[in-house]
C-alpha cells in the first residue's frame, strides 16, 4: 500500500469518526485526538516521502493555534482545537491551513441556511430574537442551551476536498 493512501484512509477515517462523534455527543473526546495527532506525527517522521517530523510538529501547532482564543472565549470546544491540531499532524501547516479555510466558508454556509430556514418557518421578527440572544429556552424550567453548529462536520467535508485533491494530484 502506497503511503499516500495510509494518509487517506487514516485522515478520511479519523475525521468521519470525528463527525459522527460530534454530531451524536456534541464533543470530540481525546481518546480520538490525541493518538491521531501522535500517529499523524509518526507518519511524517517513519514513511517514505512523508513530510517529516518539524512539518508535521509546525501542522500540530498551527492547528492548535487557529482555535485556542474562540476555544478560550467560549465560541469553540477544545475538542475543536484538538481535531485541527491532529489534522495539522497529518496535512502539515499548508493542507491545514487549506482544509481550515474550506471548513470554515462550508461552516458559514450551513448557519446561512439554518437562519434562511428558520426565517421560512418562523417569519423574521421570531428568528431575529432568537439569533441576537444567541441562546434558546429549551422549557420552562430548563437552563437555556447554546445554539452550535458541530464543527467537525465541516471539517470532515472540508478535509475530504482536501483528500481529493492529493490523490488527483498523485501524492503529497
Amino acid at each position: 500500500m502506497n503511503a499516500t493512501w495510509i494518509l487517506v484512509v487514516a485522515v478520511g477515517l479519523y475525521v468521519a469518526t470525528a463527525a459522527v462523534t460530534d454530531l451524536r455527543m456534541r464533543r470530540i473526546p481525546n481518546y480520538l485526538t490525541v493518538p491521531t495527532a501522535l500517529l499523524g506525527l509518526a507518519y511524517h517522521t517513519l514513511a517514505p516521502g512523508g513530510y517529516g517530523f518539524w512539518v508535521a510538529l509546525g501542522g500540530f501547532g498551527v492547528g492548535l493555534a487557529l482555535l485556542m482564543l474562540p476555544a478560550l472565549a467560549g465560541g469553540s470546544g477544545m475538542g475543536d482545537v484538538k481535531l485541527l491540531a491532529a489534522l495539522g499532524a497529518w496535512f502539515g501547516t499548508q493542507g491545514l491551513l487549506v482544509a481550515f479555510v474550506f471548513a470554515a466558508l462550508i461552516a458559514s454556509v450551513i448557519a446561512l441556511s439554518v437562519i434562511v430556514g428558520s426565517v421560512f418557518r418562523r417569519g423574521v421578527s421570531k428568528t431575529s430574537r432568537r439569533y441576537v440572544a444567541a441562546r434558546r429556552p429549551t422549557g420552562k424550567h430548563r437552563r437555556p442551551q447554546p445554539r452550535v453548529i458541530p464543527f467537525a462536520v465541516p471539517v470532515a467535508m472540508s478535509t475530504y476536498l482536501v483528500l481529493t485533491w492529493m490523490v488527483v494530484r498523485g501524492g503529497l
